[in-house]
């Protein structure tokens, strides 16, 4: 082949290290942030820290995350988490770390169950919270209106992805929406870019 653009999401640097290079690659979107290969992906912190600020901005004070990840293949869900805390610090507010809820993956049932243990446990009700991801919060919606509470009036809930599920629940889901385009076309633009610069070392 020529070159060309792959997801790197189930791959390691080691993998990489011991790639065939008959051709130009470009990796696209999460994971390994190390490596000699060109690499287009969003900027996780910054897209974290405008979500949860949009919570903060509202006036909500006890704003949960959900989604943290905290092991060797969890780096997307560690950039979150640090937006989610430099929102906090920009507006010299503690984080509450019994409201950073780790979760094993992204789907609805993770995020249901952990907004019932948030719902469930002692003190103050949280008010907001962000999720790492639009099924976590779809499941955390699902979880507060069984609870018997209002979103967004009791609690608001921001997710990230910009599903097309969000758009059609009730309420629909506010959420970091990513400019996938944008992405891709960089993706095309840089595996070009190679292909020109292996073609002139011919």
């Amino acid at each position: 082949f020529d070159g060309v653009i792959l997801s790197p999401l189930s791959l390691t640097p080691a993998d990489l290290a011991h790639r065939d290079t008959t051709g130009p690659l470009v990796l696209l979107g999460e994971r390994i942030a190390d490596s000699d290969y060109d690499h287009v992906a969003i900027d996780n912190v910054a897209a974290a820290r405008e979500a949860t600020a949009h919570l903060l901005d509202l006036g909500r004070r006890r704003v949960a995350a959900i989604g943290d990840q905290p092991y060797d293949t969890g780096e997307t869900a560690q950039q979150r988490t640090r937006g989610f805390e430099l929102a906090h610090s920009e507006r010299g507010l503690e984080v509450d770390r019994r409201l950073v809820v780790p979760i094993p993956r992204f789907h609805y049932e993770d995020g249901l169950r952990a907004m019932r243990q948030l719902l469930d446990a002692p003190g103050p009700r949280l008010d907001a919270v962000f999720c790492f991801n639009d099924l976590v919060a779809l499941g955390a919606m699902r979880a507060i209106l069984l609870a018997g509470l209002s979103v967004p009036n009791d609690i608001a809930v921001v997710g990230f992805d910009d599903v097309e599920a969000g758009r059609f629940n009730t309420p629909s889901l506010t959420t970091i929406a990513p400019d996938k385009q944008a992405i891709a076309r960089l993706a095309v633009e840089r595996l070009v870019a190679r292909l020109g610069d292996s073609s002139e070392d011919d």
